[in-house]
């Protein structure tokens, strides 16, 4: 358990660093385009690998059942799809089934796409990853050491995010970091940064002369056989096909939509169905970019691993309402992806889950959530501000006509903004993160795993 302590209203205070897998848990031939199959070919009837439908029903179908997740599941042995699971709904209040051509944004998985466009225009000799960023963006010129490598590792020195009234589209990041250079650091230390691959597909729009998302199709997504993805100023819901997005919201439905997050062309902006996202996983996984993973740390914030199928790649990310998880094993032909449109506590260890459920020992079911009743006096009594050990002040607050409580940021962006589940005992439920806040001493609260 942790304790949290109230702060008194009139007692100034500070934010503290925030978890950096919150809500980012939450982006092979020398030269040219990688030959891959330009368009996969429409997918047969799945042949469904039965013990792994146990598994996977065994785990996942229990929190369906609560709107804990929605989205799809698709495990792939090369272009066979041998297992698809759909929970929830792409579209709640009409209760509009997904499908495997049903799209959902995909968050940071953008950022290794901005990678590999990259990766593509070096092959080409139209860039050098160890260019500074200001060779193209006049308006960093004066910053050497802040080169492409540099930022796609996350170590530029450049802010996290950029403000929330920052016009995408209508303005640019190179233009905003030079009028702002208190938001800079000095290079080296590594710091996450998704103002750093917005900066990237700037890099790539001037060098080519093409909008990134044109570049970034061309190259990379086609030949990855992706055909039903784009990147996209707009978040999944605004196209044909596309999941609506929701956060754990209040009973009896369970959900309800998010507050949007600002959108940075090159830190997100993919979307993609959930085949697609495994057939990129399984692009990164056969060698089509091995440039990305020479340093130890691989470039488009990718990670690598081994467990019991040997090595894999995966790659992840989330928005408000969204999240996408892709993985494929190097030495076989197996992939996995999970796309969905509901940010509750399941996507916080999906990557981890879906290894799990494909290895030898799958993972105990999760077990049933608190519960949730009528709210009253004991759960008013929680609101207030308190410290966080790892989200810094996080303020309570009831929301008349929603049933519960409601749980901010105050120094974060207004999309850092959860519902409170009601729960006995005048306990409270963090859905989306898994922890139940009760009363603690000196007016505190007691946050424990759900």
């Amino acid at each position: 358990m942790r304790m949290l302590g109230a702060l008194p209203r009139r007692t100034p205070w500070t934010a503290r660093a925030l978890l950096a897998s919150a809500l980012v848990v939450f982006s092979t031939g020398c030269t040219g385009i990688s030959q891959r199959v330009p368009a996969p070919p429409p997918m047969a009837a799945v042949a469904e690998d039965a013990v792994l439908a146990e598994r996977v029903d065994a785990y996942f179908a229990p929190l369906a059942s609560h709107a804990d997740l929605s989205g799809t599941l698709v495990v792939m042995r090369g272009e066979q799809p041998v297992l698809v699971r759909h929970y929830g709904h792409a579209d709640w209040p009409a209760r509009r089934a997904h499908s495997l051509a049903t799209r959902y944004s995909a968050a940071s998985v953008t950022k290794s796409v901005v990678a590999a466009t990259l990766v593509q225009l070096e092959r080409a000799g139209t860039v050098s990853l160890d260019q500074p960023v200001g060779h193209w963006l006049e308006p960093l010129a004066d910053r050497p050491g802040m080169s492409l490598r540099a930022v796609l590792h996350h170590s530029a020195g450049l802010p996290r995010d950029l403000p929330d009234d920052f016009r995408t589209g209508e303005a640019d990041v190179a233009t905003w970091l030079a009028a702002h250079p208190r938001r800079l650091q000095a290079p080296g230390k590594e710091r996450y940064s998704n103002v750093g691959y917005a900066l990237l597909a700037e890099v790539v729009a001037r060098a080519s002369g093409r909008p990134f998302a044109e570049v970034a199709r061309d190259r990379v997504l086609r030949p990855a056989g992706m055909s039903d993805s784009q990147v996209a100023l707009e978040t999944a819901d605004h196209f044909a096909d596309g999941a609506l997005p929701y956060t754990a919201g209040p009973e009896p439905e369970g959900v309800m939509t998010p507050v949007p997050a600002p959108l940075e062309i090159g830190s997100s902006g993919l979307v993609a169905t959930a085949p697609d996202l495994a057939r990129w996983a399984r692009t990164l996984a056969d060698g089509a970019y091995p440039e990305l993973f020479v340093d130890e740390d691989p470039l488009g914030s990718i990670d690598t691993g081994q467990d019991d199928n040997g090595d894999y790649v995966s790659v992840q990310g989330t928005l408000p309402g969204y999240s996408a998880n892709a993985i494929a094993w190097r030495d076989s032909d197996l992939s996995v992806a999970f796309a969905g449109n509901l940010f509750d506590y399941p996507v916080l260890r999906m990557g981890k889950t879906l290894r799990g459920l494909l290895g030898p020992t799958p993972p105990a079911p999760p077990p049933a959530r608190p519960q949730a009743v009528p709210l009253a006096d004991a759960h008013r009594a929680r609101a207030g501000r308190y410290a966080h050990p790892d989200f810094g002040t996080i303020a309570i607050a009831e929301v008349p006509g929603r049933g519960g409580m409601t749980l901010t940021m105050p120094r974060q962006p207004a999309y850092w903004s959860f519902h409170l589940t009601p729960i006995a005992d005048g306990g409270l439920h963090w859905r989306a993160f898994g922890v139940v806040f009760r009363a603690g001493d000196a007016g505190g609260l007691l946050a424990s795993p759900a």
